[in-house]
């Protein structure tokens, strides 16, 4: 079997294994006595019945397993031979295998891209304090007391922070907006909707919900909303719209007194020791950025140091995955089809730069790990299966099962915690500068403190 390695890029080889009219009849010679071994023919015992016979009868088959077979050989001796160390296989190129002719296959692999690892060791990085500060306390204390918050029916005009329930109507001119806009009710008839007076975080319209403010129940008032020239929906953008707001019923905020019961469900006794867990809640969360900002700023500057050719199959592929969950995710949030298709091309190029920075970080990444030895042991993948288990609610033994059938899922569990060790090491090794507290830096809180 003769080799022919050519290339087609950097990053892009096409190996051509020319196969012998003595080396197809040497495989399938091989392969009959095997068939005999297993084949039970009437009248004969087994090994003992014609190689012709068994040719005849297992024609498809053996046809079948030689062309497995030196395919197999074929890319073995091809990928040997040549030392290349493929990342994809973007083609095959085979033909049927018959017995004493000669025969050609052809492998299109993209390979792992050469190139000098610049200096990774003691790189700088700034990250933020993670100790709480007064007003991080300050605002995660009102959240979680803003969470148990009840609210009681009033006869007083809403003010801010109040629930309101109401009906609005929207129109552009004399148009209902509802029949303008029939897939998204939101922006145009509610009924017996409820709105946060005030509220700058509420998905709905800007002008109702400013509007209700100072409104009692039984009230009634128009209001006009002019929708911003780049709004996502083409039938509303530049448009001023007049809705009309009915209140039904006010609902005013009355926050929990903390005393021994609201003390009890956090698992503390004392309001000190309910301060203590907040500000422990707060630093925990603010290590694991602290972590992110650290493992995002090495990788980013390694990153920054050296440019080489990307393989484009893996690219492509990686540009799919990033697609795919980012597709996801807005449809789960209520995004429509007809929107991300609108956006279609601009969720590309950023699909394909992100996935573009990150197969250039795995590359850098396993380099590194080659380069210092770093390897991944069983307990790496146990704790890995752990934590996808957790992710995604599926039992550990019931993961290791799927993982034992899907070799390529394994695969790139692996690949995955040898990338992480090496981004570990990376910060470990890097020269770290703690940035002074923004002034009026607020705390994002957006986990349950309920327990």
């Amino acid at each position: 079997m003769n080799i022919l390695v050519e290339d087609i890029s950097e990053t892009r080889k096409k190996a051509v294994a020319s196969i012998t009219g003595d080396e197809t009849a040497s495989a399938e010679k091989e392969l009959i006595g095997q068939f005999a071994q297993q084949a039970r023919v009437p009248g004969f015992r087994p090994g003992k019945a014609p190689a012709n016979l068994i040719k005849t009868r297992y024609k498809k088959d053996i046809a079948e397993e030689l062309k497995r077979k030196l395919t197999s050989e074929a890319y073995q001796k091809a990928t040997t031979e040549s030392e290349i160390q493929v990342l994809s296989i973007v083609s095959v190129d085979e033909a049927d295998f018959v017995s004493g002719e000669d025969a050609e296959v052809s492998f299109t692999f993209d390979v792992r891209p050469t190139f000098e690892l610049p200096d990774y060791k003691g790189l700088p990085i700034t990250v933020p304090p993670a100790e709480p500060t007064e007003e991080e306390i300050k605002n995660t204390r009102d959240h979680i007391l803003n969470q148990r918050a009840e609210y009681d029916v009033t006869e007083n005009a809403a003010e801010k922070g109040n629930y309101v329930k109401l009906d609005y109507e929207g129109k552009i001119d004399d148009q209902l907006i509802s029949e303008m806009v029939e897939d998204q009710p939101i922006y145009g008839t509610q009924n017996g909707t409820w709105e946060e007076a005030g509220s700058e975080d509420a998905p709905g319209i800007r002008a109702v919900i400013d509007g209700i403010i100072g409104m009692k129940a039984g009230d009634e008032k128009d209001v006009e909303h002019v929708f911003a020239d780049d709004f996502q929906i083409e039938a509303l953008k530049g448009k001023t719209a007049t809705y009309h707001i009915k209140v039904e019923e006010v609902r005013e905020k009355k926050l929990p007194e903390i005393n021994e019961e609201f003390l009890k469900s956090f698992n503390v006794e004392t309001e000190e020791a309910f301060q203590d867990r907040i500000k422990d809640d707060i630093r925990s969360q603010k290590e694991q950025q602290v972590m992110g900002a650290k493992r995002e700023q090495v990788i980013g500057q390694l990153s920054e140091k050296v440019d080489f050719p990307l393989p484009e199959s893996v690219v492509e592929g990686e540009t799919n995955g990033v697609l795919s969950d980012f597709i996801a995710r807005n449809m789960q949030q209520g995004v429509t089809e007809e929107q991300l298709e609108e956006q279609k091309d601009k969720l590309f190029e950023g699909a394909s730069k992100a996935a573009r920075d990150r197969v250039k970080a795995q590359l850098l990444l396993s380099a590194i790990a080659e380069k210092e030895e770093i390897k991944v042991e069983d307990q790496d993948i146990q704790q890995a299966i752990m934590q996808e288990a957790m992710q995604t609610r599926v039992k550990p033994e019931d993961l290791v099962k799927q993982l034992r059938e899907d070799r390529g899922r394994l695969s790139r569990l692996q690949q995955n915690c040898l990338h992480n060790k090496a981004l570990d090491f990376l910060v470990s090794q890097a020269t770290v500068t703690e940035a002074a507290p923004e002034e009026g830096h607020e705390h994002d809180e957006n986990c349950d403190h309920d327990h």
